[in-house]
């Protein structure tokens, strides 16, 4: 037997079972929102929220997801970040939701919205990551939504 024809027909056979393993599905038509957001405990040190967030699965797969990024951004500026690492699984065709702690890094804009009475409604943009493994891949999921979100239940909110 020559090796050259070997190397190839085992070359050959490798490549066939690696794209076979490599057929997971990829989460698609998942989609990260705002549901609500209120006032936590906080310290002089620190504000925190308690974001809501709705997940909603238009994918005919389930999926579950080991860990979450997010990043908030009200009328354009960005105000703080939330890190979970709790699973999430979402059924085909559903909707869950999720409270995670947002740790704001920019307290006076919220306020500064929160002050503004005559317009409680601000447009948001939330940048997610979701985390998750698909056979031995780690795999990372970004998306982007933007929205609107009512700040009237954060009157009481102080800090840095």
């Amino acid at each position: 037997m020559k090796p050259v024809p070997f190397l190839a027909f085992l070359a050959l056979g490798l490549a066939t079972l690696f794209s076979g393993c490599s057929s997971t599905a990829r989460p698609d038509g998942i989609n990260v929102s705002v549901a609500d957001l209120k006032a936590a405990n906080s310290t002089v040190f620190e504000t925190q929220l308690i974001l809501t967030l709705r997940y909603t699965s238009e994918s005919l797969n389930a999926f579950g997801f080991s860990g979450s990024s997010h990043k908030l951004y009200l009328n354009g500026s960005y105000v703080g970040k939330a890190v979970s690492n709790t699973p999430i699984g979402l059924p085909p065709l559903s909707t869950t939701t999720q409270d995670v702690t947002l740790i704001l890094e920019n307290a006076a804009l919220v306020r500064q919205l929160i002050a503004l009475q005559n317009e409680p409604v601000v447009r948001y943009r939330l940048e997610s990551v979701l985390f998750t493994t698909a056979g031995e891949d780690d795999m990372k999921i970004k998306g982007t939504t933007e929205g609107t979100i009512d700040l009237r239940g954060l009157q009481g909110i102080h800090g840095g």
